[in-house]
């Protein structure tokens, strides 16, 4: 593809008003066909798709739809590689899990915002941009044995291959390598699915690709795990502040379709004399990230700094049986507090009496339970005689004596009814653990 040229966008929407705003938005940038329907969409495709870059796909029409237009695209050969943006004005993570699903690569809620609208096409298409460069410098065969398939960055054993041949080839040379992971992205998998959590990992990986030199080595290896070789650096300063720039790109989200509660962690290390090999370079750097883990997520840590020896933790003590419990806290707690799970009164003192933790609250499960909770309300009671942080219960919805009970043990501080919300549970913790953020809570 010659990158000079404008690629071409097909808008899809039975709005004329709607196809207006959005060439005034994007006609600086792109050359734009419309279609007014799913039927005069596929049409356009399946005779002219190799004149098509990117699709804006209207999800809500007469006749096809747009979730009919995904369907037939994937039995379409022609269709298949076209990136595809779905045009929504629903908020609901279903909607969209549904839409990714079917194959949809990226999402814009209407009404359209300008600059969300120009950052996520840019994002779409740099991905497609990245995996027709390699194809065009290598032949299929040896890129397929090469290329992560779903975020097109190298996979394992190719990262692994090329930093080995750097420290070999220029062992001299001041090379830095980072290990990047995802924050809390196990409960997101755990809530919404892999559909939600495939599109997170292709999201983080095109942040990360976007951010290095063409002489730098990207790669994921493996589930939310990725791997940065910068070789040959001038000074180790270059490295770090471009780990502070990716923990701050994807924390502020600025045109990324990613959950609030999603960042990413670095561990980084710099080569010398005794880096010799993949293994010895990787196990440092993974060290680091794992400090970065401890010391609250959501930054970078250099292995063999002192910040290992001085960091406290903020920790939320979890007295449950459920793993969608877990889940669902960990996906709503701020990223700096690390969930713990107890089931004893000696547990729960044992982390009030350690120095080197702060225990933010207390969230106590009875809701699977076949009693009222009133053991388990008692033996918390004992362990925190002076109610030193908040206390929370959860109960069964609709158990009355569950919820007597935890009431009138006169510990509670709040009480949530299972199955849980994340939107009623963001609000709650909040209120209790971030009063001063509480206006901020996700309605």
């Amino acid at each position: 593809m010659n990158l000079q040229k404008k690629e071409t966008l097909l808008i899809v929407d039975d709005s004329k008003f709607q196809r207006a705003i959005i060439k005034e938005m994007l006609g600086e940038h792109f050359r734009l066909e419309e279609a007014t329907s799913g039927e005069e969409c596929l049409m356009i495709l399946e005779k002219s798709s190799h004149l098509i870059d990117l699709v804006l796909l209207d999800l809500v029409m007469p006749g096809i739809d747009g979730f009919e237009v995904l369907r037939r695209r994937q039995t379409m050969d022609a269709f298949k590689d076209i990136p595809v943006i779905v045009l929504t004005s629903s908020n609901s993570i279903e909607f969209q899990t549904e839409a990714f699903e079917l194959g949809a690569d990226e999402f814009i809620i209407k009404p359209v915002d300008a600059r969300i609208a120009l950052s996520r096409v840019n994002n779409t298409l740099g991905v497609k941009r990245r995996l027709q460069s390699s194809l065009d410098e290598q032949n299929v065969w040896k890129v397929k044995s090469q290329i992560d398939e779903m975020t097109s960055l190298f996979n394992k054993m190719t990262i692994k291959n090329l930093i080995s041949e750097t420290l070999t080839n220029a062992p001299s040379a001041l090379h830095a390598l980072m290990v990047i992971d995802i924050d809390n992205f196990k409960s997101v998998n755990d809530i919404y699915g892999h559909t939600v959590g495939d599109h997170i990992i292709c999201v983080i990986a095109g942040v990360i690709s976007s951010q290095f030199r063409n002489t730098d080595f990207v790669g994921r290896i493996g589930g939310d795990e990725f791997v940065v070789l910068m070789p040959d650096i001038p000074a180790k300063e270059v490295a770090f502040e471009k780990a502070e720039s990716l923990i701050q790109i994807i924390l502020k989200k600025e045109g990324l379709s990613i959950p609030d509660n999603i960042s990413i962690s670095i561990g980084l290390a710099f080569s010398d004399s005794e880096d010799m090999t993949y293994a010895s370079f990787f196990g440092k750097a993974d060290q680091a990230l794992y400090v970065s883990k401890k010391s609250g997520k959501g930054r970078y840590s250099l292995y063999g700094s002192d910040v290992e020896e001085t960091v406290g933790t903020n920790e939320v003590l979890v007295w449950s049986g459920s793993r969608n419990v877990f889940s669902m806290l960990e996906y709503a707690l701020n990223s700096s507090a690390a969930i713990v799970s107890i089931s004893s009164q000696e547990e729960i003192c044992s982390h009030l009496a350690d120095d080197s933790h702060s225990v933010l609250a207390i969230f106590a499960d009875v809701s699977d339970t076949t009693d009222s909770g009133k053991s388990m309300w008692d033996t918390v009671k004992d362990a925190t005689p002076d109610h030193v942080c908040p206390v929370i219960a959860i109960c069964k919805e609709g158990d009355l004596d569950q919820i007597q009970t935890a009431v009138s043990s006169e510990i509670i501080d709040d009480l949530l009814f299972s199955p849980l919300e994340v939107s009623v549970l963001k609000r709650r913790i909040n209120a209790n653990i971030h009063p001063d953020k509480n206006n901020e809570a996700d309605a």
